[in-house]
């Protein structure tokens, strides 16, 4: 009974999650790896630079496209030219993994311990985008989580900012059910989950006309997330860093994955 309502929410509250249609051509020169334990059924895709020192895991936004979003916007060959080992996965729900439940941190615990096993000499950056950045920022309030730092970009305060925003009636069905049941939407507020984040670093990435994902929201995160920290402002608005700035974007990238001078 409780798959059968999960499954209903799922539709309701996550309609693009349904919506995946792959594109192979986007897949050539890429490993796959389905990664099945502790319950968890989730797709990765990886590839692998010469000599790397560096790995980066990259958890996709609220978009049917799931982990192709990174594919299709340049983050993965930015990543590459930076010499980084790159790692994609879909979480529960989303493009080729199947849904089990809305625990999408443990999606990510199942995709770092595949990363520290097949890269273990390597530094692990996790690189949460909206949705994903969410659930990153979830993950890394782990005690042992295996990832060294965090990119957490264009990231709400609470996922309930984004149904106001977006669709109200879904809102105002979150809230009732938050009346019905305290587990209900339990741990999605992202400014109080920010507090207890494990890192040795983090860069914040907010864009000054987004206003979905606002920079007020970003700077109240970054205010409870613990030392050290950054944040990056770019022009444009939500998802739009890259595509509008790519050089500036790469550099602030670099700079702090590789401990360079401060973005």
């Amino acid at each position: 009974m409780k798959s059968i309502v999960n499954n209903l929410l799922h539709s309701i509250l996550l309609p693009r999650g349904k919506k995946f249609v792959p594109d192979m051509s986007l897949q050539v020169g890429w490993e796959k790896e389905r990664i099945v334990n502790n319950r968890r059924n989730v797709q990765v895709l990886y590839r692998t630079s010469p000599a790397a020192t560096h790995t980066v895991i990259l958890a996709h936004p609220y978009l049917a496209d799931a982990r192709q979003f990174y594919l299709k916007r340049g983050y993965t060959d930015m990543y590459s030219t930076l010499g980084c080992n790159v790692v994609l996965f879909d979480f529960n729900g989303f493009g080729e993994s199947p849904f089990k439940d809305f625990n999408y941190e443990k999606d990510w615990a199942a995709v770092a311990a595949f990363c520290r096993l097949t890269f273990p000499d390597t530094q692990l950056t996790g690189h949460g985008i909206s949705f994903g950045g969410s659930h990153t920022i979830t993950y890394a309030t782990h005690n042992i989580h295996g990832v060294d730092k965090f990119i957490i970009e264009n990231t709400l305060d609470s996922n309930l900012s984004y149904y106001k925003k977006r669709n109200i009636r879904l809102y105002r069905l979150m809230k009732f059910l938050m009346r019905l049941s305290s587990k209900v939407n339990a741990n999605h507020d992202y400014i109080q989950a920010a507090s207890s984040m494990q890192h040795q670093g983090v860069l914040f990435i907010y864009n000054y006309s987004d206003d979905l994902t606002t920079i007020s929201m970003g700077n109240a995160i970054m205010e409870k997330c613990p030392e050290p920290k950054l944040m990056a402002k770019f022009p444009g608005k939500h998802l739009e860093a890259i595509t509008l700035n790519p050089d500036l974007y790469k550099n602030t990238i670099r700079n702090f994955i590789f401990d360079r001078s401060s973005t």
